[in-house]
């Protein structure tokens, strides 16, 4: 009888404990479609998460750092389209071209990034959920010896910052 009792209660635990092993943990990151409403928006994978270049999109005049009509249509419709999909953290980089000195640019792609979280918050994104950083010219997607180049590097980009 202790035999039957100990074999019982050592097949309940390794029963137990199999079935304990199985479990999915909760989970972390982006939905699929969340996945698919930032492809549909236009964010791609990258190393640093799902981002959005506005590069040729939210383009800057050289020392301006407000978006114009059609710049804040886009960051409107993007921002809709993300806390639709509940994705509630972005990171927005400031970009510009290399003309001027790099403490004055990395100031001024600083007021870029805030000028499109300002628009983000305003479609309904936590202020304290958008990370605003100002690289300056330290990232360039041209090249800056051209004007067509450097109007490409005033930029910014929204990335889609999931854990």
């Amino acid at each position: 009888m202790f035999a039957n009792t100990r074999v019982l209660f050592i097949s309940l635990l390794v029963a137990f404990l199999a079935l304990s092993g199985c479990q999915t943990p909760p989970p972390k990151g982006l939905t699929p479609a969340q996945v698919a409403v930032l492809k549909q928006q236009g964010f791609e994978l990258t190393d640093e998460g799902w981002a959005f270049g506005l590069s040729g999109k939210v383009l800057f005049g050289s020392d301006v750092e407000t978006l114009n009509k059609p710049s804040t249509d886009i960051v409107e419709r993007i921002g809709s389209a993300l806390v639709g999909a509940g994705i509630e953290r972005v990171r927005v980089d400031g970009h510009t071209d290399a003309s001027g000195k790099e403490p004055y640019n990395v100031a001024l792609s600083l007021r870029r990034a805030k000028s499109v979280g300002k628009v983000l918050t305003r479609v309904g994104m936590k202020e304290e959920n958008i990370q605003l950083r100002g690289l300056g010219s330290s990232e360039p997607v041209a090249s800056n010896t051209t004007t067509a180049g450097r109007t490409e590097n005033r930029r910014v980009s929204i990335v889609v910052i999931a854990d």
